[in-house]
């Protein structure tokens, strides 16, 4: 998709010196409490759970996580049900959390290290209808996901699943959701009424979760004209979704570059990206992820790398009734799929990453094309 920008080699001077690797790791600074250290820059903005068996899910999730990747998740979604209160339809339109009200009751004993202080990386996703929500799901956060835009489904409907609903709500599989294959977005009245509420709201998510940082995640569309809002809310890092979008490579670096250098005038806080797709309808690869963090974002999802592993993953079947062990049946599968699909991608980039030691960013990406070095600002390569 970047096929047209290079990663810089080091200067010969720099060379000479001796070069320490770039750390793999990522250190965000929040607003309020302590930074936190992420294992990586990479998160998984969008796994479709509700596709998996519970404990198919399971598996999935722990794999990822061990991998060190930031893994979006409820509880809920992953069907552990036994332990939590599932917040129902009806109860959080009675019981929502909103801008005005108390926070949710919280369980667990404030003496038990959250899993954000054993830095254990969750992505906890805070949708507008709380569909699936429970109190244990900002103890397990190590990031908070205010999802500000709604995302459509695959007919292009602001709308959820029927089965996306049923494991957020444990719905029984002998009894399933009557009322159609999808529910529309957008039904139950929202957190945030109107943007200048929505500093309240991310002073609350901190009392909610205090070990976390809180992430604000809008589609493009909305930041022509409430970037400036959104800064002034105050979160930790905002999330910019164009992941339902196609464009060409140097149109995604020219909005990259924008978006930046914006965000510079206005007060500086880090930008993660779930990536577009592309024209070519080739995924973002592992190179394009590494320039994408070279232009400046301070962290990118993985999800365009998963296709395959994904198709990998739906052919998993629910161990059968009479196993000794499901869990560690299904993790052997899941580890073996990984280990061939993502786990070479990881070593690429990790190396890759590795790389980035230039004293000045200016100095990360260059161009042979002159036209793209002009329209980007970078250094044009090959001028004899």
């Amino acid at each position: 998709m970047l096929e047209s920008l290079c990663l810089m080699p080091p200067k010969i001077g720099q060379v000479r010196r001796g070069i320490s690797p770039a750390p793999a790791d990522m250190l965000l600074t929040r607003r309020v409490g302590a930074p936190i250290l992420f294992p990586s820059p990479l998160f998984w903005d969008s796994p479709p759970w509700h596709t998996w068996p519970p404990v198919v899910a399971e598996a999935i999730f722990l794999a990822m996580q061990s991998r060190g990747l930031l893994v979006s998740a409820l509880e809920s979604e992953l069907g552990r049900t036994e332990d939590i209160d599932q917040t129902s339809t009806e109860s959080s339109a009675r019981a929502s959390v909103s801008d005005t009200q108390a926070p949710l009751n919280r369980k667990s004993s404030p003496q038990d290290p959250t899993d954000s202080e054993l830095g254990i990386p969750r992505m906890l996703p805070y949708r507008n209808e709380r569909y699936g929500l429970a109190d244990i799901d900002f103890d397990h956060a190590m990031v908070v996901d205010m999802q500000l835009s709604p995302r459509r489904d695959h007919s292009g409907r602001f709308a959820y699943s029927a089965m996306q609903l049923g494991r957020w709500e444990a719905t029984p599989a002998d009894q399933p959701l009557s009322g159609g294959g999808w529910i529309p977005a957008m039904t139950l009245p929202p957190d945030v009424s109107s943007l200048d509420r929505l500093s309240s709201k991310v002073a609350q998510l901190r009392v909610l979760a205090p070990d976390a940082a809180i992430v604000l995640s809008v589609t493009p569309e909305w930041i022509d004209d409430h970037l400036a809002d959104l800064i002034a809310a105050g979160p930790d890092a905002i999330l910019i979704r164009l992941g339902q979008i196609r464009m060409a490579g140097i149109a995604f670096a020219q909005f990259t570059r924008r978006l930046l250098t914006r965000v510079e005038t206005i007060q500086k806080v880090p930008i993660w990206l779930a990536p577009p797709k592309s024209l070519a309808k080739h995924p973002l690869s592992v190179s394009d992820s590494i320039k994408t963090i070279a232009l400046g974002v301070s962290a990118i999802a993985v999800d365009s790398w998963l296709e395959e592993v994904l198709e990998e993953f739906d052919e998993i079947a629910a161990p059968s009734a009479f196993s000794a062990d499901p869990l560690r049946t299904v993790t052997a599968e899941v580890e073996e799929i990984l280990s061939r699909r993502l786990d070479p991608d990881l070593e690429h980039f990790a190396g890759l990453l590795s790389t980035l030691v230039h004293e000045q960013p200016r100095d990360l990406l260059g161009t042979f094309d002159p036209e793209i070095a002009q329209l980007l600002d970078l250094p044009c390569i090959g001028r004899l």
